[in-house]
């Protein structure tokens, strides 16, 4: 069996859509875990994210982590070159569309909603985080490249219905989401969903994105001469 290789762009970019709480593991830029000796294995406390994350201290996790994804779409936006846009893009809509059915599975067997408890065990706090992150950052770059994220879903059949869920299942999460969050999600929910459209919707990003999206090379059309007489004036040189 052929597995699918990455560059080491492609890997940071992986890892960016996954690593939410990797700073609480040791894993901050520029620190490194250092080497335990088997003596002293039993003396390292285990880190427990439920003693540590609330919804009040991920509340400000996730701004931090909308800040990034602002980071994203404008280093997207500077690739000029169509293929490698794609390419990076595919990449991210197709990790975004595993975690929202992965995480949102497991929230779902876990009964976990806006009305129940925040989390304490780390794998249901980590899944949370992930699911409310990648439902924004999908709306990010549906919003800012309609037209190259589209072509990237249309063979997706039910990429629709699962992104209207998790859209509507992360707008309840109101004491977590900052306003422009909330903002960005009632803007999707118009723009992938026709019939949710109110009569003065518009994609403030559209106008932009086409102007970013238009690195396409196009074919140049050619103008055929018209028939008949010409009613310009014959030029005459000097």
């Amino acid at each position: 069996m052929s597995r699918k290789t990455y560059s080491s762009v492609d890997c940071l970019f992986i890892l960016f859509l996954t690593s939410t709480f990797a700073e609480f593991s040791g894993l901050e830029k520029n620190t490194f875990p250092q080497p335990v000796h088997a003596k002293d294995v039993e003396k390292v406390p285990e880190l427990d994210l439920g003693k540590i994350i609330n919804e009040k201290v991920y509340a400000n996790i996730f701004v931090r982590k909308r800040e990034e994804h602002k980071l994203l779409v404008n280093h997207l936006q500077s690739i000029e070159d169509y293929s490698k846009r794609y390419k990076l893009m595919k990449l991210g809509i197709d990790e975004i569309l595993r975690i929202i059915r992965e995480e949102g599975g497991k929230l779902r067997g876990n009964q976990i909603t806006a009305e129940s408890e925040f989390p304490k065990l780390q794998e249901l706090i980590n899944a949370l985080a992930q699911f409310l992150e990648n439902t924004c950052l999908f709306g990010e770059m549906v919003l800012h490249f309609p037209d190259m994220s589209y072509r990237i879903l249309k063979g997706v059949s039910d990429w629709r219905t699962l992104m209207t869920d998790a859209l509507n299942y992360t707008k309840t999460f109101v004491k977590i989401l900052d306003e422009k969050s909330v903002e960005l999600l009632g803007l999707l929910n118009q723009e992938i969903n026709e019939d949710q459209r109110t009569p003065e919707y518009v994609n403030p990003y559209r106008e932009g994105a086409q102007q970013t999206e238009s690195a396409k090379p196009k074919k140049k059309s050619k103008s055929k001469p018209k028939k008949g007489p010409s009613l310009s004036p014959a030029k005459t040189e000097l």
